[in-house]
């Protein structure tokens, strides 16, 4: 009966609504692989995300003690089958099936705020390893540690792009490959300040909006006057119209402002059909990827790498955003009335009880709403899902 599946069999019937192993059958060698074809893999490490059990021999031991889990699967899993799977599948196939995922699904998730059309926030973010064990991440003074690059989208906190590299690699380095969409504007902090990507963005049709690094020049061709008074919690001292002096051959803008404990801030855009303080603004909203980032690294596994091998990790990350997302969408398909990290909580202490033995009303009303619909629907399109 469908109560007797448990919740993270429920997940997994969410995934089987995207066919993705098309995407993976264009890989030389999956045709000949019959234990862990690639979408199983993935959906092997989205439920290693809602399972309390660690690492590898964890996740191999919960699958092999859960029948109706293991029969989701689609049966059981090796250790050395899954382990040899993580060092050795491409990550781009990975990345698209991600996308095809979030397409599928990324309409059912709430919009955190309307203000900015086409925004994302672009950050990275350390994760410390050790590099005794994780050869590939160095880092400084002889430790070990993963960057992890993101671009997030800021309305539905949504990644569109993820970069691993080791942590010696500075944010603006050509390994932190990044594609631009015509008609975005990418929010970035004085790290990512390299003229050859911001050049790249503008003959992409997109826009930025940076921080300054201290001692670069410009020259100054014209101001324009500022409001005084605070708003939106800074106090605005300059717009500028100028040509830098290590790129002449453009004409960008400075907004600066002073921050209440006096600090001063230059931010570089070349949008000048916005305010000086909607160019304070956009700047500002830039924290909300290091809350995010906060977010994906306490709710979900990521910080114990599966794998040793630098494949590993992003393998992981991407199983991540993947059940990120689907517990997005299941909170607000299911009305689920308590906060998102509460549901994510309940979710994973109970990742492996039955539906019918679930004695949390709402979260069983919820998940049982979810469940209606993915028993009626062959598909959940981007239209079901919004209507």
């Amino acid at each position: 009966m469908p109560e007797s599946i448990p919740l993270v069999s429920l997940m997994l019937q969410a995934l089987k609504h995207v066919s993705v192993q098309d995407i993976f059958a264009r890989a030389p060698y999956e045709s000949r692989r019959t234990a862990l074809k690639g979408e199983k893999l993935l959906h092997v490490l989205v439920a290693y995300q809602m399972i309390r059990q660690p690492g590898v021999r964890g996740l191999v031991r919960a699958i092999e003690e859960h029948a109706p889990w293991q029969a989701a699967l689609g049966g059981p899993v090796a250790r050395n089958t899954l382990a040899k799977a993580l060092s050795q599948r491409p990550v781009e196939q990975r990345v698209e099936a991600w996308m095809q995922v979030r397409a599928s699904y990324g309409a059912g998730v709430e919009r955190l705020g309307k203000k900015f059309a086409r925004l994302a926030l672009v950050d990275s973010s350390l994760l410390k390893l050790s590099l005794a064990v994780y050869a590939w991440a160095a880092y400084q003074h002889g430790s070990g540690a993963a960057k992890l690059h993101a671009v997030l989208e800021w309305q539905r906190r949504i990644p569109q792009q993820l970069v691993v590299t080791a942590g010696k690699v500075p944010d603006a380095n050509r390994a932190v490959t990044m594609q631009w969409q015509a008609g975005w504007t990418y929010v970035q902090d004085r790290g990512y300040v390299s003229f050859a990507r911001l050049a790249q963005m503008r003959a992409c049709g997109a826009h930025f909006v940076v921080r300054l690094k201290r001692g670069l020049q410009w020259r100054i061709l014209a101001r324009r006057p500022v409001p005084l008074g605070p708003h939106h919690g800074v106090y605005l001292r300059g717009d500028e119209t100028v040509q830098l002096a290590g790129w002449p051959a453009v004409e960008l803008r400075v907004v600066s402002y002073q921050l209440p404990d006096y600090r001063w801030v230059w931010v570089l855009t070349d949008r000048f059909d916005l305010t000086a303080a909607s160019v304070a603004q956009l700047y500002k909203e830039r924290w909300k990827i290091e809350t995010w980032w906060k977010w994906i690294k306490a709710v979900l596994k990521i910080k114990r790498p599966l794998g040793e091998s630098a494949t590993a990790l992003p393998l992981q990350l991407i199983a991540a955003f993947v059940t990120d997302l689907l517990w997005r969408v299941f909170k607000a398909f299911g009305h689920f009335p308590a906060s998102l990290y509460e549901f994510v909580t309940r979710c994973q202490e109970l990742s492996l009880v039955r539906l019918a033995d679930l004695t949390d009303g709402a979260l069983r009303r919820a998940l049982e709403r979810i469940r209606y619909h993915l028993n009626q629907l062959p598909l959940l399109s981007q239209s079901s899902l919004s209507s």
